[in-house]
């Protein structure tokens, strides 16, 4: 039984967005910069966690998103160990949000990533599993107010939600919600620099050069995610597509010699040094672009094995323990190689997912 589970939950992670692809990376020959050992390496530094850690007793957005990266491992992979101990999880806390289901707080419906992929792969999965996330959800769509999401990272905690609960339910009204907060986010808020093509946390860093590494690395991995699962005739699905292109340039050139993103984009000297939670979405979200005929391989795929190699060789011990994670903050911050998170771990499954597929692993 547990077999069949992981297959179809593999075959959903991992289904491209139809109409997205004009590349496809398994075709194609693997970058001759690639790294070897990645799906060793997702390996050793999951065992670790899951071993050292003990299973999660929250529900909290740092626990979603460390499960948004187990259940990509599990697909990639193909380990039913991961899978099952994200449906574990997911069934102790009873599918339930931090909040409960009236809950608009981006972060509280974190976790409903996980719950909905784990309903669209399992069919034995009630559709009462998806009442709290779909309720939530509902409260925002149902009322007039677009301004939920007043910080970047709200961007990934809830746009993949919006949109996978489109699929799921076929109601294109989530995607219009979704958009009107997205728009209110980049534009009304003005969170989005366009000139600069990076974002700012929030309305108290706007115009200061402050551009937060792992705050950039949620908003472009939200536009993976999103666009992962968003129709191709989706009226605005050229915008975000448009957003994560001019991402991609700003980070190529902010990318440091050693391969990671310092914590400041944008000033290298502000606690300089390797961070792994931002290089890790940022590798993630780019090889998602070149696996789906978004970015240019010839011109990013340099740039995410360069970065993969830096976080397996620098981040990762020699038992799997992932360092140099920044903790819970909201601006740049220094960072040691004993600081790690699960939100890190989960962001560091993120990137092996997409790179091991285009490296032909």
């Amino acid at each position: 039984m547990i077999t069949k589970f992981v297959t179809t939950v593999c075959a959903i992670i991992s289904m491209a967005a139809s109409g997205v692809a004009t590349a496809d990376a398994a075709a194609a020959a693997p970058p001759a910069s690639c790294p070897t050992g990645i799906p060793a390496t997702m390996r050793l530094v999951n065992d670790y966690w899951q071993s050292h850690n003990g299973a999660p007793t929250t529900k909290d957005w740092t626990v979603g998103v460390y499960f948004t990266g187990d259940m990509a491992a599990a697909a990639t992979l193909h380990e039913p160990r991961y899978l099952d101990y994200a449906s574990k999880w997911a069934k102790a806390q009873q599918f339930g949000l931090n909040g409960g289901p009236t809950t608009t707080n981006a972060d509280n419906q974190t976790a409903g990533q996980t719950y909905i992929e784990l309903y669209q792969g399992d069919p034995n999965h009630p559709a009462s599993d998806l009442t709290q996330i779909r309720q939530s959800a509902q409260t925002v769509v149902n009322r007039p107010a677009v301004n939920d999401w007043w910080w970047v990272d709200a961007l990934f905690m809830a746009m993949p939600v919006y949109a996978k609960l489109a699929q799921v339910e076929n109601n294109p009204a989530y995607l219009a919600k979704m958009y009107a907060l997205f728009r209110d986010t980049k534009q009304t808020r003005g969170l989005w620099n366009n000139t600069v093509g990076l974002w700012w946390r929030d309305n108290g860093y706007v115009g200061k050069n402050i551009y937060w590494s792992r705050g950039n690395g949620w908003a472009i991995a939200a536009l993976a995610r999103t666009l992962d699962v968003l129709p191709a005739t989706d009226a605005h699905r050229a915008e975000y597509v448009q957003v994560l292109r001019q991402m991609a340039a700003a980070l190529k050139t902010a990318q440091q010699p050693s391969g990671f993103w310092y914590v400041n984009l944008r000033d290298a000297s502000q606690f300089p040094g390797p961070e792994t939670s931002g290089t890790a979405l940022f590798t993630y979200a780019l090889t998602w672009g070149i696996n789906h005929g978004v970015l240019d391989a010839a011109t990013y795929a340099p740039v995410v094995t360069k970065a993969w190699k830096a976080m397996a060789t620098t981040s990762v011990r020699a038992d799997g323990f992932l360092g140099y994670v920044q903790k819970i903050g909201a601006a740049p911050a220094k960072v040691d190689a004993g600081s790690t998170t699960n939100y890190g771990v989960g962001a560091f499954l993120l990137a092996g997912s997409q790179l091991a597929p285009l490296c032909g692993q």
